[in-house]
Formats: structure tokens, sequence, C-alpha cells
């Protein structure tokens, strides 16, 4: 907490810093002015503190022509022996009042109130930075399971045992370890958008590959490569010459 006193009189001067530093312990005060020329030149040369407690009297004249000679940006908390600026205090940056005498108690009620409306603009503040802030898109959700429909019924295969996708007749089939196949009801074109882009690849115009399924690539003929699965014989899998760029890449993580 950083706090500016402004005060002509040093036995008040004495009392304010003795009050706000027993609310504030760990408070710093960083500056004490008598004159409002010299709150001006403080308020233009330093940063705004977090609270100003001004007297309204000061040195060289009223306080609030402090207002016409600076910007200033930080809240205040009147202490004063004069009850006609109360108006006058509130129109400016005014959030307390406090008459003089002055007693503790209702010092410590006015800080009460900063705190209070501290909170509240800090807790704006933080929403009005949310909400400016571009918010991150939710992360896209896989398909975990596969449908394949039979007259037999309905069988689930979870896709961590998919090692390929095959279009076979115009109709996407899956492979799994044991070699059994199923047919699904989705085309490749709606399975590829719904697997894992980092768990499956699309070889060609008839084939999605697992990832964990490659055992390992050889080339081919015109660019192409021969993917073979793991534990499965017979022909590999081949990319198209267009897809083997990209299938080198995504290999490589």
């Amino acid at each position: 907490m950083r706090l500016l006193l402004l005060e002509d009189e040093e036995p008040a001067l004495a009392l304010l810093r003795r009050f706000a530093l027993t609310y504030y312990p760990a408070a710093t005060i960083v500056g004490e002015c008598q004159q409002v020329a010299e709150a001006a030149e403080f308020l233009r040369t330093h940063p705004a503190p977090d609270l100003i407690l001004s007297d309204i009297e000061l040195l060289d004249g009223n306080v609030f022509t402090l207002f016409n000679q600076v910007t200033v940006s930080s809240p205040f908390i009147f202490v004063t022996a004069y009850d006609q600026y109360l108006v006058q205090a509130f129109e400016q940056n005014g959030i307390g009042y406090v008459l003089k005498p002055v007693q503790y108690a209702s010092f410590a009620a006015a800080l009460q109130k900063y705190e209070r409306l501290r909170q509240v603009m800090q807790s704006a503040a933080l929403q009005q930075l949310a909400a400016a802030l571009p918010q991150a898109a939710p992360a896209p959700r896989y398909k975990q399971r596969l449908l394949s429909k039979s007259r037999q019924g309905v069988y689930v295969l979870a896709v961590a045992d998919v090692l390929c996708i095959q279009l076979r007749n115009g109709v996407a089939h899956a492979l799994d370890g044991s070699g059994r196949t199923y047919p699904l009801s989705e085309t490749l074109a709606q399975l590829e958008a719904e697997l894992d882009p980092r768990t499956f690849f699309r070889l060609n115009r008839s084939e999605l590959v697992a990832l964990v399924a490659i055992e390992r690539l050889e080339p081919y003929f015109n660019d192409t490569l021969a993917v073979y699965l793991r534990n499965q014989p017979g022909a590999p899998l081949v990319s198209s010459s267009h897809r083997t760029p990209e299938l080198r890449k995504w290999l490589a993580g």
C-alpha cells in the first residue's frame, strides 16, 4: 500500500501518519506535502499512490485546485475540520470524509470503505480482462469406440484395438489385432474427422491406419510407401504418392 499525505499542520500530519501505519503496518508513505503546488509536482513526477489522505485547506490554498493543475487518478480520503466541502469532495476523487478532531474509529471506517471499494474494482477489472481475452477453444473430443451393426446385433469395438480401417465395396471396415473385420456405418471421411489425427492417418482414398499398428515402412514405387502392420501377414497397405510426405511428418511426430 502506497500512501501520500497532504497536511500543512505538523501535529495533524503526525497523527495522520500514525493512524495510517496503525491500520496498514506494511504501508509505504511515499510523500508528505504541505502545499498544493508541492502535491502537484509530486504527482507529476511520481507514480500515482494507491490512496491520498488529505486535508482541504493547505498552506497555499484549497486542495481542490490540485485537480485543475494535474491529472489525479488516486482516490482521496479527506481529513478536515471543514464540513462544507463534503459534496465537492465526493464530486472529485473522494471516497471518504473524516472530520477533525480525528478519532481512530472514524479514520479506520473510512479505510475499510476504501478496502471494500478496491475489492469491488479489482473484481470488476478481472472480469473485464477475462472477457477481453480470447477464449481457448475446447479440446476436440474424438471417438473412443466404434459400433458395428450386423444381423446378430451391435458389436462395440474400442478404437484402441483398431489397426486400420479400409473401404471395401463402398463400406468402411475396421480391422482389429485378431484379424477380424467389422463393417461400420460411417463413411471414411466421417471416420477421419471423428478419430484423433495423432492416432490415425489417411493413407489413401480407401484406408486409414493406426500409429500403434505400424511395424515398418518400405519404399514401394512412384514415391509411395508400403506400410506393414504388426502381426498381420499378407499384402501391406500402400500410401498414395501425394500423402507420403505427410505420412513421414506424422510418423516423426
